[in-house]
């Protein structure tokens, strides 16, 4: 971890260097000199900076030709906010209206209400893996 990435990491979480400090527990003036570049810090000390920062959800991304970065991992949906997206598909399925003639806008709601009703059934498996996982 480079001082950029320790200054991009502490901002894409929206913490302050006292914040950063606390959640790392180290002192602030340890972060302080860790995005100013200061090369005389131990290694375990930026070590220990950095574990705190993957804990949080930061991913570390070395050279590649790009030069090194930091993006945050993506968050997996808990069960709870896969259970609201299942109602709203499913109040969405009830509003498409059964076509009672042959007609363009009949096949379409049709193929909506194809489409929602298999997304829906994807986050139900999804909901239950994860219940399921979380049984373990």
């Amino acid at each position: 971890m480079d001082a950029l990435q320790c200054k991009l990491a502490r901002t894409m979480l929206g913490l302050t260097v006292i914040e950063t400090a606390n959640l790392c527990d180290v002192s602030h003036e340890t972060i302080r000199r860790i995005e100013a570049g200061d090369t005389t810090l131990k290694e375990k000390t930026i070590a220990k900076v950095r574990a705190a920062f993957e804990k949080a959800g930061v991913q570390f991304i070395e050279e590649n030709g790009g030069g090194p970065g930091v993006r945050l991992k993506k968050r997996a949906k808990s069960v709870e906010e896969i259970s609201k997206q299942i109602d709203v598909l499913e109040e969405t399925i009830s509003s498409i209206p059964t076509p009672t003639a042959p007609s363009p806008k009949a096949a379409m709601g049709t193929m909506r209400k194809a489409v929602a009703e298999d997304k829906m059934e994807n986050l139900k498996a999804r909901r239950k893996r994860i219940s399921h996982d979380r049984s373990k």
